[in-house]
């Protein structure tokens, strides 16, 4: 699919803006940049939408404004979040944790993400039919943590738990390894395309899943390679690790809350190994989401 032909990307627009940030004064190019940055759908690589400029020497200029444009464009995507608010459809996770994931790998294809989860799905999917004259709730979940654990490989990085790729989705997608958080993500978002009633839960110290329809529930743990868990489990771990059990470390985790999460988790691993650099991208990004929390939460 050529990038042209995208739902709401019409290249000409950008054109028309360059050429406005080109012959506009110091004090506008800001705000033209933002404008261009905000224009570009989120599931396009930005290098590939700026080939789409037919002017060769806007072209150029605008890849030379890549990596501005590159900041603003996740800027407007972390503020369209906080207006969303604390919202349990997860119709916002995936966009936003590639967008995150675009802060570790900036060249990353989104189009190689998602035809893995498809593909995942699919395979679920055909499981699902195979069983479908027996096919419970329980099974169900049985089968997504088969095909992720087991087919996919999925699991938690053990050996090396602080390396900044494994909070990042395209790294998770690429070696499948991950913290529990981002494992949760992937098989959140292959739900997400099956139609599962699956949930995050903002367990301190461990990220896991509920799955909850009418007449199932469990809690999933995708680090332990999908092993189903009770509340009674859930709340001995807790309180091995000195925390008093709480209903707010069950409830339902919304993408913003998640997002905040992933980045706080990076600003620790960065601080930790001294990459101050990344570290400062990553507290930005989570200013944006916290600065307006009082009025979305």
């Amino acid at each position: 699919m050529g990038q042209t032909s995208f739902p709401d990307f019409y290249p000409d627009d950008i054109t028309r803006l360059l050429y406005d940030w080109e012959v506009a004064p110091p004090e506008k190019k800001r705000f033209l940049l933002k404008l261009i940055a905000s224009r570009i759908p989120w599931q396009i690589q930005l290098e590939s939408a700026l080939d789409e400029v037919k002017d060769p020497y806007l072209r150029v200029q605008a890849r030379n404004l890549k990596s501005e444009i590159t900041r603003h464009r996740l800027r407007h995507s972390f503020f369209k979040l906080t207006l969303r608010g604390n919202t349990n459809h997860y119709k916002d996770l995936e966009e936003m944790t590639v967008q995150l994931s675009s802060i570790g790998f900036p060249d990353q294809n989104y189009a190689e993400i998602k035809h893995e989860l498809d593909r995942i799905a699919l395979r679920v999917s055909e499981l699902y039919d195979d069983h479908s004259g027996y096919l419970t709730d329980e099974l169900k979940v049985q089968i997504l943590c088969q095909v992720l654990f087991q087919e996919e490989g999925f699991v938690g990085n053990i050996q090396n738990y602080n390396d900044p790729g494994n909070s990042y989705l395209y790294q998770v997608i690429k070696s499948r390894l991950g913290i529990p958080i981002t494992l949760s993500v992937v098989y959140l978002l292959v739900g997400q395309r099956l139609g599962l009633p699956l949930y995050g839960t903002n367990l301190p110290l461990h990220f896991l899943l509920q799955y909850e329809s009418e007449g199932y529930f469990t809690y999933i743990d995708p680090f332990h390679g999908g092993v189903l868990l009770d509340k009674f489990t859930c709340e001995k771990f807790l309180e091995a690790n000195g925390y008093t059990n709480s209903p707010k470390y069950f409830t339902k985790a919304s993408t913003l809350s998640m997002i905040k999460r992933m980045c706080r988790n990076l600003i620790h691993i960065y601080r930790d190994n001294q990459t101050k650099e990344m570290e400062y991208i990553i507290k930005d990004h989570l200013q944006i989401l916290e600065s307006r929390s009082t009025h979305v939460e």
